[in-house]
């Protein structure tokens, strides 16, 4: 197969036609991603051969590109609403299938002694984003107009209404700006695309960098949040900043050591349950997350894991399962039994090879 990187994972002429080739010489069942490439779909799509992926990826804007109605594909899906999406503009063999935690390796995984953490998140603070560097050039009411989208976005646990709060009006001003790029066989609107890859990030940086602060204020002077994260050392009273950790070989100590694992995930992931509270609860940590329709589905809050609607109750949990260590171990220890049983990767491929199989 090609072993060189993918340059442009939306259109290459280039490396498609050598694909194609490539694969109309071999004998190959099928070509598998994680994450949706156009040049691997119409590659697969010249050279007659099934193209499956798996999304991994909140809102990925790569979907929305003509190669996605290809019936050589076979897309799974993460997030429920955006298989519901992709399904009702057409799209076939698209299928919703929820991420899942390698638990064969962290069985395996040498857990250390190391040190504890009170609370901790791992994640990116995105304040490197587009909106930051727009912002001040912006007509004053269009500022304002996103800026009260952004705080409205911000009071919604579970759902993303950025979407809805870019009216026609509002779109037909953000056509005169050059702030994003869509290639030409994109199919994404403009509303679509200012909503996650401007809007998303700036309210997901925001969101995080509140929390964390207000945790850092709130909280008893012994216990202290660390968060692990590759951003800028942001201005965050209390908050102690660590390095990024190895994802193999450090994250697992981190869950597994910090009595509150924190979620926060980003508005462009409306339902989904993202990979950190599926890696967190099958480290056997004890995961507090923001509110996902999809967690309903799959486990039962307050046995296996908890949720927070809002800032108000991510202080109150905090403190209650701070005090309370044996609550916070035994819905650990739940959730991680659970996580194993059912949502490990063998589970979740033997899913996607009965439906390759029916289809085939």
């Amino acid at each position: 197969m090609l072993t060189e990187p993918i340059e442009n994972p939306e259109e290459d002429a280039d490396y498609t036609h050598r694909l194609a080739e490539r694969l109309s010489v071999g004998n190959y069942d099928f070509v598998f991603s994680l994450n949706y490439f156009p040049v691997l779909a119409e590659g697969c799509h010249q050279a007659s051969i099934p193209y499956v992926c798996w999304n991994c990826d909140g809102s990925l804007l790569a979907m929305y590109h003509a190669s996605v109605f290809y019936p050589t594909n076979v897309i799974f899906t993460f997030d429920y609403k955006n298989y519901r999406e992709f399904q009702s503009l057409g799209v076939s063999n698209i299928y919703h299938l929820p991420l899942a935690v390698n638990t064969h390796r962290l069985e395996r995984h040498p857990f250390s002694n190391g040190a504890d953490y009170p609370v901790s998140f791992l994640g990116n603070l995105y304040e490197r984003n587009t909106y930051q560097q727009i912002k001040d050039s912006l007509p004053d009411y269009l500022s304002g107009y996103l800026r009260g989208a952004i705080n409205a976005q911000k009071l919604v646990s579970g759902g993303n209404m950025l979407e809805l709060l870019l009216t026609d009006d509002i779109v037909a001003e953000l056509e005169d700006l050059s702030c994003y790029h869509k290639s030409e066989q994109s199919f994404a609107g403009i509303r679509q695309l200012f909503a996650t890859t401007i809007l998303g990030f700036q309210t997901a940086s925001e969101e995080r960098q509140e929390n964390l602060s207000a945790l850092a204020a709130h909280l008893e002077p012994d216990y202290k949040v660390h968060l692990f994260t590759g951003s800028d050392r942001l201005d965050l009273p209390g908050v102690i900043f660590h390095p990024p950790v190895d994802y193999q070989k450090e994250m697992p100590d981190i869950f597994r050591h910090s009595k509150i694992n924190l979620n926060m995930t980003i508005p462009n992931i409306t339902t989904g349950i993202p990979l950190r509270a599926w890696d967190i609860m099958g480290c056997g940590g004890f995961l507090l997350s923001n509110y996902q329709p999809e967690f309903e589905n799959h486990f039962e809050t307050g046995k296996h894991m908890d949720i927070f609607e809002d800032r108000g109750e991510l202080l109150e949990k905090t403190d209650f399962y701070l005090r309370h260590e044996s609550i916070r171990r035994q819905m650990a220890q739940a959730g991680m039994e659970l996580v194993c049983q059912e949502h490990n990767y063998l589970a979740r491929i033997d899913q996607m090879m009965q439906i390759l199989r029916n289809l085939w």
